[in-house]
Protein backbone atom coordinates (compact mmCIF):
# COMPACT_ATOMS: atom_id res chain seq x y z
CA UNK A 1 0.00 0.00 0.00
CA UNK A 2 2.89 2.37 0.75
CA UNK A 3 4.32 2.01 -2.76
CA UNK A 4 0.92 2.56 -4.34
CA UNK A 5 0.49 5.73 -2.29
CA UNK A 6 3.97 6.90 -3.29
CA UNK A 7 3.22 6.24 -6.96
CA UNK A 8 -0.03 8.19 -6.75
CA UNK A 9 1.81 11.01 -4.99
CA UNK A 10 4.40 11.19 -7.78
CA UNK A 11 1.72 11.14 -10.48
CA UNK A 12 -0.39 13.83 -8.82
CA UNK A 13 2.48 16.20 -7.97
CA UNK A 14 4.20 15.85 -11.34
CA UNK A 15 0.87 16.33 -13.12
CA UNK A 16 0.27 19.49 -11.09
CA UNK A 17 3.64 21.00 -11.99
CA UNK A 18 3.16 20.03 -15.65
CA UNK A 19 -0.29 21.63 -15.85
CA UNK A 20 0.99 24.81 -14.23
CA UNK A 21 3.81 24.96 -16.78
CA UNK A 22 1.41 24.43 -19.69
CA UNK A 23 -0.96 27.21 -18.63
CA UNK A 24 1.77 29.63 -17.51
CA UNK A 25 1.80 31.61 -20.80
CA UNK A 26 -1.88 32.39 -20.27
CA UNK A 27 -2.15 32.69 -16.48
CA UNK A 28 -0.31 35.32 -14.43
CA UNK A 29 -0.08 33.29 -11.22
CA UNK A 30 1.09 30.18 -13.06
CA UNK A 31 3.70 32.27 -14.88
CA UNK A 32 5.03 33.60 -11.57
CA UNK A 33 5.08 30.06 -10.20
CA UNK A 34 7.13 28.74 -13.12
CA UNK A 35 9.46 31.70 -13.63
CA UNK A 36 10.11 31.95 -9.88
CA UNK A 37 11.54 28.43 -9.93
CA UNK A 38 13.87 28.78 -12.92
CA UNK A 39 17.44 27.95 -11.83
CA UNK A 40 16.18 28.35 -8.27
CA UNK A 41 18.83 26.22 -6.56
CA UNK A 42 21.55 28.25 -8.30
CA UNK A 43 19.88 31.50 -7.23
CA UNK A 44 19.63 30.34 -3.60
CA UNK A 45 23.27 29.22 -3.67
CA UNK A 46 24.46 32.64 -4.87
CA UNK A 47 22.48 34.45 -2.20
CA UNK A 48 23.49 32.44 0.85
CA UNK A 49 26.74 30.66 -0.03
CA UNK A 50 28.84 33.21 1.89
CA UNK A 51 26.55 33.24 4.93
CA UNK A 52 28.07 30.55 7.13
CA UNK A 53 25.52 30.81 9.94
CA UNK A 54 23.29 27.85 10.62
CA UNK A 55 19.67 28.53 9.88
CA UNK A 56 16.19 28.07 11.21
CA UNK A 57 13.93 27.27 8.29
CA UNK A 58 10.21 27.98 8.03
CA UNK A 59 8.10 26.66 5.19
CA UNK A 60 4.63 28.02 4.39
CA UNK A 61 2.16 27.38 1.61
CA UNK A 62 0.93 30.93 1.08
CA UNK A 63 0.19 34.29 2.67
CA UNK A 64 -2.12 33.10 5.43
CA UNK A 65 0.40 30.55 6.66
CA UNK A 66 3.16 33.18 6.47
CA UNK A 67 1.18 35.27 8.93
CA UNK A 68 0.69 32.22 11.17
CA UNK A 69 4.45 31.73 11.17
CA UNK A 70 5.28 35.35 11.94
CA UNK A 71 4.78 35.37 15.74
CA UNK A 72 6.84 32.17 16.05
CA UNK A 73 9.59 33.63 13.87
CA UNK A 74 9.67 36.74 16.04
CA UNK A 75 10.18 34.67 19.20
CA UNK A 76 12.69 32.29 17.61
CA UNK A 77 14.80 35.28 16.57
CA UNK A 78 14.96 36.35 20.22
CA UNK A 79 16.11 33.00 21.58
CA UNK A 80 18.37 32.07 18.62
CA UNK A 81 19.86 35.43 17.61
CA UNK A 82 22.91 33.95 15.86
CA UNK A 83 20.94 31.89 13.35
CA UNK A 84 19.72 33.17 10.02
CA UNK A 85 15.99 32.90 9.37
CA UNK A 86 14.96 31.40 6.04
CA UNK A 87 11.39 31.21 4.78
CA UNK A 88 10.32 29.19 1.76
CA UNK A 89 6.92 29.75 0.19
CA UNK A 90 5.09 27.50 -2.23
CA UNK A 91 2.53 29.85 -3.78
CA UNK A 92 3.04 33.12 -5.70
CA UNK A 93 0.13 34.60 -3.72
CA UNK A 94 2.30 34.20 -0.64
CA UNK A 95 5.72 34.86 -2.11
CA UNK A 96 5.05 37.99 -4.15
CA UNK A 97 3.66 40.21 -1.35
CA UNK A 98 6.18 38.93 1.22
CA UNK A 99 9.39 38.36 -0.77
CA UNK A 100 11.02 41.46 0.75
CA UNK A 101 9.61 41.12 4.27
CA UNK A 102 12.19 42.03 6.91
CA UNK A 103 11.01 39.31 9.30
CA UNK A 104 13.43 36.86 7.63
CA UNK A 105 17.01 37.03 6.38
CA UNK A 106 16.06 35.18 3.19
CA UNK A 107 12.74 34.39 1.51
CA UNK A 108 12.59 31.99 -1.45
CA UNK A 109 10.15 29.97 -3.44
CA UNK A 110 10.29 26.29 -2.47
CA UNK A 111 11.96 24.30 -5.28
CA UNK A 112 9.89 21.46 -6.69
CA UNK A 113 9.75 18.37 -4.50
CA UNK A 114 12.49 16.02 -5.72
CA UNK A 115 15.09 14.07 -3.76
CA UNK A 116 17.87 16.02 -5.47
CA UNK A 117 16.34 19.40 -4.63
CA UNK A 118 15.66 18.37 -1.05
CA UNK A 119 19.22 17.19 -0.50
CA UNK A 120 20.64 20.34 -2.11
CA UNK A 121 18.47 22.69 -0.08
CA UNK A 122 19.25 21.04 3.24
CA UNK A 123 22.96 21.18 2.45
CA UNK A 124 22.68 24.89 1.59
CA UNK A 125 20.46 25.90 4.50
CA UNK A 126 22.20 23.82 7.21
CA UNK A 127 19.07 24.10 9.36
CA UNK A 128 19.20 23.52 13.11
CA UNK A 129 15.41 23.36 13.17
CA UNK A 130 12.63 23.43 10.62
CA UNK A 131 9.05 24.60 11.02
CA UNK A 132 6.25 23.59 8.66
CA UNK A 133 3.07 25.65 9.05
CA UNK A 134 -0.36 24.00 9.01
CA UNK A 135 0.00 21.79 5.88
CA UNK A 136 1.69 21.63 2.42
CA UNK A 137 3.56 18.40 3.15
CA UNK A 138 6.24 17.40 0.63
CA UNK A 139 7.56 13.83 0.79
CA UNK A 140 11.17 14.27 -0.30
CA UNK A 141 11.77 17.31 1.90
CA UNK A 142 10.29 15.70 5.00
CA UNK A 143 12.09 12.41 4.35
CA UNK A 144 15.48 14.07 3.89
CA UNK A 145 15.02 16.20 6.99
CA UNK A 146 14.26 13.07 9.02
CA UNK A 147 17.19 11.16 7.48
CA UNK A 148 19.47 14.02 8.51
CA UNK A 149 18.10 14.02 12.08
CA UNK A 150 16.98 17.65 11.83
CA UNK A 151 14.20 18.53 14.30
CA UNK A 152 11.16 19.35 12.19
CA UNK A 153 7.99 20.74 13.69
CA UNK A 154 4.49 21.21 12.37
CA UNK A 155 2.74 24.19 13.94
CA UNK A 156 -0.87 25.40 13.79
CA UNK A 157 -1.93 22.01 12.42
CA UNK A 158 -5.62 21.39 11.83
CA UNK A 159 -7.10 18.07 10.73
CA UNK A 160 -10.52 16.64 9.84
CA UNK A 161 -11.69 13.05 9.91
CA UNK A 162 -12.40 12.91 6.18
CA UNK A 163 -8.80 13.73 5.21
CA UNK A 164 -6.75 11.03 3.55
CA UNK A 165 -4.37 10.66 6.52
CA UNK A 166 -7.11 8.93 8.48
CA UNK A 167 -8.08 6.34 5.88
CA UNK A 168 -7.01 2.75 6.57
CA UNK A 169 -5.26 2.44 3.22
CA UNK A 170 -3.29 5.71 3.46
CA UNK A 171 -0.02 4.27 4.78
CA UNK A 172 2.11 6.60 2.65
CA UNK A 173 0.33 9.75 3.79
CA UNK A 174 0.49 8.74 7.45
CA UNK A 175 4.26 8.56 7.06
CA UNK A 176 4.35 12.23 6.10
CA UNK A 177 2.95 13.05 9.53
CA UNK A 178 5.20 10.58 11.36
CA UNK A 179 8.25 12.28 9.82
CA UNK A 180 7.69 15.35 11.98
CA UNK A 181 9.60 15.46 15.25
CA UNK A 182 6.62 17.04 16.94
CA UNK A 183 3.21 18.40 15.92
CA UNK A 184 1.46 21.37 17.54
CA UNK A 185 -2.27 21.44 16.75
CA UNK A 186 -4.88 24.17 16.76
CA UNK A 187 -7.50 22.15 18.65
CA UNK A 188 -8.19 18.98 20.63
CA UNK A 189 -10.12 17.43 17.73
CA UNK A 190 -6.96 17.42 15.63
CA UNK A 191 -4.88 15.99 18.46
CA UNK A 192 -7.34 13.15 19.06
CA UNK A 193 -7.51 12.33 15.35
CA UNK A 194 -3.72 12.06 15.13
CA UNK A 195 -3.64 9.72 18.09
CA UNK A 196 -6.11 7.38 16.37
CA UNK A 197 -3.39 6.68 13.78
CA UNK A 198 -0.65 6.38 16.44
CA UNK A 199 0.78 9.85 15.91
CA UNK A 200 1.43 10.55 19.58
CA UNK A 201 4.17 13.18 19.33
CA UNK A 202 1.51 15.88 19.43
CA UNK A 203 0.28 18.68 21.67
CA UNK A 204 -2.67 21.09 21.47
CA UNK A 205 -1.36 24.65 21.62
CA UNK A 206 -3.89 26.67 19.59
CA UNK A 207 -3.72 28.82 16.48
CA UNK A 208 -0.84 31.28 16.21
CA UNK A 209 -3.01 33.52 14.02
CA UNK A 210 -4.73 34.76 17.18
CA UNK A 211 -1.35 35.97 18.44
CA UNK A 212 -0.60 37.54 15.08
CA UNK A 213 -3.81 39.53 14.84
CA UNK A 214 -3.64 40.55 18.49
CA UNK A 215 -0.15 41.93 17.89
CA UNK A 216 -1.47 43.71 14.80
CA UNK A 217 -4.00 45.51 16.98
CA UNK A 218 -1.19 46.84 19.17
CA UNK A 219 0.91 47.94 16.20
CA UNK A 220 -1.81 49.43 14.00
CA UNK A 221 -1.25 52.82 12.42
CA UNK A 222 -3.82 55.44 11.58
CA UNK A 223 -5.02 55.73 7.98
CA UNK A 224 -5.99 59.39 7.52
CA UNK A 225 -7.68 58.91 4.14
CA UNK A 226 -9.84 56.09 5.52
CA UNK A 227 -10.81 58.31 8.47
CA UNK A 228 -11.83 61.08 6.09
CA UNK A 229 -13.76 58.65 3.90
CA UNK A 230 -15.72 57.20 6.80
CA UNK A 231 -16.59 60.46 8.50
CA UNK A 232 -19.53 59.91 10.85
CA UNK A 233 -21.05 57.11 8.80
CA UNK A 234 -21.30 53.40 9.42
CA UNK A 235 -18.51 51.70 7.50
CA UNK A 236 -19.04 48.41 5.70
CA UNK A 237 -15.95 46.53 4.54
CA UNK A 238 -16.09 43.59 2.18
CA UNK A 239 -12.69 41.97 2.52
CA UNK A 240 -10.94 39.52 0.16
CA UNK A 241 -14.08 39.48 -1.92
CA UNK A 242 -15.13 37.70 -5.09
CA UNK A 243 -17.67 38.80 -7.70
CA UNK A 244 -20.49 36.68 -6.21
CA UNK A 245 -20.18 38.35 -2.82
CA UNK A 246 -19.92 41.83 -4.29
CA UNK A 247 -23.12 41.20 -6.25
CA UNK A 248 -24.84 39.84 -3.15
CA UNK A 249 -23.96 42.92 -1.11
CA UNK A 250 -24.88 45.32 -3.92
CA UNK A 251 -28.24 43.60 -4.41
CA UNK A 252 -29.08 44.41 -0.81
CA UNK A 253 -27.65 47.94 -0.74
CA UNK A 254 -29.47 48.97 -3.92
CA UNK A 255 -32.75 48.44 -2.08
CA UNK A 256 -31.64 49.76 1.30
CA UNK A 257 -33.12 53.12 2.31
CA UNK A 258 -31.89 53.43 5.90
CA UNK A 259 -29.10 55.33 7.64
CA UNK A 260 -26.03 56.62 5.83
CA UNK A 261 -23.17 54.24 5.24
CA UNK A 262 -19.84 54.10 3.46
CA UNK A 263 -18.51 51.00 1.68
CA UNK A 264 -14.95 49.75 1.17
CA UNK A 265 -14.30 46.90 -1.27
CA UNK A 266 -10.96 45.08 -0.91
CA UNK A 267 -11.05 42.31 -3.57
CA UNK A 268 -9.08 39.08 -3.28
CA UNK A 269 -7.55 39.56 -6.73
CA UNK A 270 -6.29 42.99 -7.74
CA UNK A 271 -5.85 43.52 -11.46
CA UNK A 272 -7.33 45.96 -13.94
CA UNK A 273 -9.94 43.51 -15.21
CA UNK A 274 -11.15 42.80 -11.68
CA UNK A 275 -11.20 46.48 -10.71
CA UNK A 276 -13.27 47.41 -13.77
CA UNK A 277 -15.66 44.58 -12.94
CA UNK A 278 -16.13 45.90 -9.42
CA UNK A 279 -16.79 49.42 -10.66
CA UNK A 280 -19.62 48.03 -12.83
CA UNK A 281 -21.08 46.02 -9.96
CA UNK A 282 -20.91 48.90 -7.46
CA UNK A 283 -21.65 52.01 -9.49
CA UNK A 284 -22.60 54.35 -6.62
CA UNK A 285 -20.06 57.20 -6.47
CA UNK A 286 -17.00 54.93 -6.46
CA UNK A 287 -13.30 55.83 -6.40
CA UNK A 288 -10.13 53.78 -6.30
CA UNK A 289 -7.80 54.31 -3.38
CA UNK A 290 -4.94 55.17 -5.74
CA UNK A 291 -7.00 58.07 -7.11
CA UNK A 292 -8.17 59.35 -3.75
CA UNK A 293 -6.80 62.28 -1.80
CA UNK A 294 -7.75 64.38 1.21
CA UNK A 295 -9.73 66.78 -0.98
CA UNK A 296 -11.94 64.34 -2.89
CA UNK A 297 -12.30 61.16 -0.86
CA UNK A 298 -15.17 62.27 1.40
CA UNK A 299 -17.32 62.95 -1.69
CA UNK A 300 -17.57 59.25 -2.55
CA UNK A 301 -19.75 56.52 -1.11
CA UNK A 302 -17.65 53.54 -2.18
CA UNK A 303 -13.89 53.06 -2.09
CA UNK A 304 -12.09 50.29 -3.95
CA UNK A 305 -8.75 49.23 -2.46
CA UNK A 306 -6.41 48.64 -5.40
CA UNK A 307 -3.30 47.61 -3.45
CA UNK A 308 -2.12 44.76 -1.23
CA UNK A 309 -1.40 45.12 2.47
CA UNK A 310 -3.95 47.63 3.78
CA UNK A 311 -6.91 45.42 4.57
CA UNK A 312 -5.92 44.35 8.07
CA UNK A 313 -5.50 48.03 9.03
CA UNK A 314 -8.77 49.07 7.39
CA UNK A 315 -10.71 46.75 9.71
CA UNK A 316 -9.84 49.19 12.48
CA UNK A 317 -12.39 51.60 11.01
CA UNK A 318 -15.09 49.09 10.03
CA UNK A 319 -18.40 48.55 11.80
CA UNK A 320 -19.48 45.60 9.65
CA UNK A 321 -17.17 43.23 7.77
CA UNK A 322 -18.34 40.83 5.07
CA UNK A 323 -15.47 38.33 4.73
CA UNK A 324 -14.98 36.83 1.28
CA UNK A 325 -14.57 33.21 0.22
CA UNK A 326 -17.21 31.70 2.46
CA UNK A 327 -19.35 30.48 -0.43
CA UNK A 328 -16.45 28.43 -1.86
CA UNK A 329 -15.27 25.09 -0.50
CA UNK A 330 -12.19 25.69 1.68
CA UNK A 331 -12.27 29.32 0.52
CA UNK A 332 -13.08 31.47 3.55
CA UNK A 333 -10.49 34.17 4.15
CA UNK A 334 -9.14 35.46 7.43
CA UNK A 335 -11.91 36.45 9.85
CA UNK A 336 -9.61 37.05 12.81
CA UNK A 337 -8.31 40.44 11.68
CA UNK A 338 -11.83 41.89 11.61
CA UNK A 339 -12.66 40.22 14.92
CA UNK A 340 -9.63 41.79 16.58
CA UNK A 341 -11.11 45.22 15.97
CA UNK A 342 -14.57 44.23 17.22
CA UNK A 343 -16.28 44.25 13.82
CA UNK A 344 -19.65 42.60 13.35
CA UNK A 345 -18.68 39.77 10.98
CA UNK A 346 -20.68 37.97 8.32
CA UNK A 347 -19.62 35.29 5.81
CA UNK A 348 -20.86 32.40 3.67
CA UNK A 349 -21.82 28.99 5.01
CA UNK A 350 -19.07 26.73 3.65
CA UNK A 351 -16.96 26.81 6.79
CA UNK A 352 -16.44 23.12 7.58
CA UNK A 353 -12.66 23.41 7.21
CA UNK A 354 -12.42 26.52 9.39
CA UNK A 355 -12.73 25.65 13.09
CA UNK A 356 -12.35 29.28 14.13
CA UNK A 357 -15.33 30.29 11.97
CA UNK A 358 -17.43 27.45 13.38
CA UNK A 359 -16.55 28.56 16.90
CA UNK A 360 -17.36 32.22 16.18
CA UNK A 361 -20.81 31.25 14.91
CA UNK A 362 -21.32 28.96 17.91
CA UNK A 363 -20.63 31.75 20.42
CA UNK A 364 -22.70 34.22 18.36
CA UNK A 365 -19.64 36.27 17.50
CA UNK A 366 -20.26 36.05 13.74
CA UNK A 367 -23.06 35.43 11.24
CA UNK A 368 -23.09 32.64 8.67
CA UNK A 369 -25.45 32.91 5.69
CA UNK A 370 -26.42 30.48 2.95
CA UNK A 371 -28.32 32.60 0.42
CA UNK A 372 -29.39 36.11 -0.61
CA UNK A 373 -32.58 36.08 1.44
CA UNK A 374 -30.77 35.20 4.64
CA UNK A 375 -28.04 37.72 3.87
CA UNK A 376 -30.61 40.51 3.37
CA UNK A 377 -32.30 39.72 6.67
CA UNK A 378 -29.09 39.69 8.68
CA UNK A 379 -27.59 42.72 6.96
CA UNK A 380 -30.68 44.83 7.45
CA UNK A 381 -30.52 44.10 11.17
CA UNK A 382 -26.79 44.86 11.28
CA UNK A 383 -27.45 48.31 9.84
CA UNK A 384 -30.46 49.12 12.01
CA UNK A 385 -29.86 47.44 15.37
CA UNK A 386 -26.84 49.17 16.92
CA UNK A 387 -26.97 47.18 20.17
CA UNK A 388 -27.03 43.80 18.41
CA UNK A 389 -24.27 44.81 16.02
CA UNK A 390 -22.05 45.96 18.88
CA UNK A 391 -22.70 42.76 20.85
CA UNK A 392 -21.55 40.69 17.87
CA UNK A 393 -18.36 42.71 17.64
CA UNK A 394 -17.67 42.48 21.38
CA UNK A 395 -18.05 38.70 21.36
CA UNK A 396 -15.73 38.42 18.37
CA UNK A 397 -13.09 40.55 20.06
CA UNK A 398 -13.36 38.56 23.30
CA UNK A 399 -12.84 35.31 21.37
CA UNK A 400 -9.53 36.70 20.09
CA UNK A 401 -8.37 37.61 23.58
CA UNK A 402 -9.40 34.21 24.96
CA UNK A 403 -7.35 32.33 22.37
CA UNK A 404 -4.03 34.17 22.38
CA UNK A 405 -0.98 32.31 23.68
CA UNK A 406 -0.28 29.56 21.12
CA UNK A 407 3.13 31.00 20.25
CA UNK A 408 4.22 31.07 23.89
CA UNK A 409 3.23 27.41 24.37
CA UNK A 410 5.13 26.30 21.25
CA UNK A 411 8.27 28.24 22.13
CA UNK A 412 8.18 27.03 25.73
CA UNK A 413 8.00 23.38 24.67
CA UNK A 414 10.73 23.65 22.03
CA UNK A 415 13.01 25.62 24.36
CA UNK A 416 12.78 22.97 27.04
CA UNK A 417 12.73 19.80 24.92
CA UNK A 418 15.04 20.74 22.05
CA UNK A 419 17.05 23.81 23.01
CA UNK A 420 17.39 22.82 26.67
CA UNK A 421 16.52 26.31 27.83
CA UNK A 422 14.63 26.87 31.08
Amino acid sequence: MWYLGYLLYLISTNSYFLIVKIISPFNKRAKLFVEGRKDLIDLITKKIVHDSRKSIWFHVASLGEFEQARPVIEQIKLICPYHKIIVTIFSPSGYEPRKNDSIADYIFYLPNDTKKNAQALIKLFKPSMVFWVKYDFWFHYLTQLKNNNIPTFLIAASFHSNQIYFKKYAVFYKQLLSDFSFIFTQNETSTKLLKTININHVKTTGDTRFDRVFNTLKQTENLPLIELFKGNNLLIVIGSSYKFEEEMLTSFLNEYQGKNYKLIIAPHFINEERLLEIEKIIPKKTIRYSNANATNISNYQSLVIDNIGMLNQIYKYADISFIGGGFKNKGLHNILEAATFGNAIIFGNKIGYFPEAIEFVKIKGALCVKNQEEFNSYFNKLLTDDLWRNELGDKANQEIITNIGATEKIIKYISKAYLHLN
